[in-house]
């Protein structure tokens, strides 16, 4: 077989040779250009979908890292505000126990009521604080409400009391602010179990000291009246009016009965009772309001001085129990801030391998691409020295 070869062929051969190292030659200085060697998917396939995958998962982690660093902010602003409403009770519980004083005058109980509405107003304030971003701390998940409001005396709350959810990390969602529901408007009075007040109508000078749960198997856990029949003999009475035990009261001493141990002080008079039920719910502004209200009140006779100590007394308990469940809610407020700073670790070790995965999948290998560069730039020189070879040459010079 003979082997036949044209000057034309020899030629176009030649300069698709050439071509091909001059396309090899601008990928590369693209490659160069731009640090990206996937500039095609079509050039690697399998690298360009699984870089898509990488970006996609970066992105992820970037949502992530906003939604953390938004849901922080509320936390910390959430914490802060916390912090000055146990501040403001604090004061308020200062207040109280200056008015209970034998040695304050009127006028000055007047002046501390004044204070105390100040701090109830100061507490609404703080109810109401926004983020930096136009939604309110404790409006729950509704937004463009101002949660809280002044209405006859009373605070009302136009929030709900659902809480957002915010993505922080992969498979991990930490809850947004508390409702203010939750933390201004139902919080625990008494110590927290059990409460104890003495009935408006009482005309002794008996003053509930304390009242506590003695045996937790004998309290039933429901309304309870203790009654004065005369004012050293007395009744427990549950909620239908059923006597359960009587006894005789010393002034100064303790009363156990039904579970429950009750200290007085003072000399009831017969008829007077005292309410003993588990320690209900009631809003911060009502506690420092009846307080304010009892500050404002006479105490110009035994009576009414009685009726002053058991208001105070009462509203010293309630500020306290307040003051414990602000305290528990910075507590969960801070766990929620420490699974921020774990989530952001995580967030970041993640972020450090992924981008070590696409920067091997993408990113050019300057010192490889320089080599292969140099070498390009060789067998092109080569092409072209042996394509004016062809040109300047014809099959006819070897007749």
């Amino acid at each position: 077989m003979t082997l036949r070869i044209s000057t034309s062929g020899l030629y176009q051969q030649t300069l698709a040779t050439l071509l091909a190292r001059q396309k090899d030659l601008a990928k590369t200085q693209q490659q160069l250009a731009s640090g990206n060697k996937l500039t095609r998917a079509a050039d690697d396939p399998t690298g360009a979908a699984q870089a898509q995958r990488l970006d996609h998962a970066i992105a992820s982690l970037e949502h992530y890292e906003r939604g953390a660093n938004l849901l922080g902010n509320r936390l910390r602003l959430q914490e802060s505000a916390l912090t000055d409403a146990g501040d403001y009770l604090a004061r308020a519980r200062e207040l109280a126990i200056q008015a209970n004083a034998a040695t304050v005058s009127p006028e000055d109980r007047k002046l501390i009521a004044i204070e105390v509405r100040h701090i109830r107003n100061e507490l609404l304030s703080i109810a109401n604080r926004d983020d930096g971003n136009g939604r309110r701390l404790f409006a729950g998940a509704r937004d463009g409400v101002v949660p809280f409001a002044e209405s006859g005396g009373s605070v009302t709350y136009a929030g709900d009391d659902g809480r957002n959810l915010v993505d922080v990390a992969p498979d991990l969602a930490l809850a947004d602010t508390e409702p203010g529901s939750e933390v201004f408007m139902r919080p625990r009075t008494g110590d927290g179990e059990i409460r104890g007040t003495a009935v408006a109508a009482n005309t002794g000078t008996g003053v509930l000291q304390s009242t506590r749960i003695a045996d937790r198997a004998a309290w039933p856990a429901e309304p309870l009246r203790l009654a004065f029949t005369s004012p050293t003999t007395w009744e427990m009475r549950d909620d239908g009016g059923t006597v359960l035990s009587t006894g005789t009261y010393t002034p100064g001493g303790s009363i156990t009965a039904a579970g429950v141990q009750v200290q007085l002080s003072g000399a009831p008079a017969a008829g007077d009772a005292f309410d003993i039920a588990p320690a209900p719910r009631q809003d911060v502004f009502a506690t420092l309001r009846a307080l304010a209200d009892a500050l404002d009140a006479p105490a110009d006779s035994p009576a009414a001085r009685a009726r002053l100590g058991n208001a105070v007394g009462s509203g010293l308990s309630d500020i306290a129990a307040a003051q414990e469940h602000f305290l528990s809610i910075r507590a969960s407020t801070g766990a929620r801030l420490n699974s921020l700073d774990g989530a952001a670790d995580r967030r970041a070790d993640e972020h450090a391998t992924l981008r070590g995965t696409l920067s091997g999948l993408r990113d050019v290998d300057y010192a490889e691409a320089t080599m292969r560069l140099n070498m390009q730039l060789t067998a092109i020189e080569a092409a072209q020295r042996t394509l004016l070879r062809v040109q300047s040459s014809s099959l006819f010079d070897k007749l």
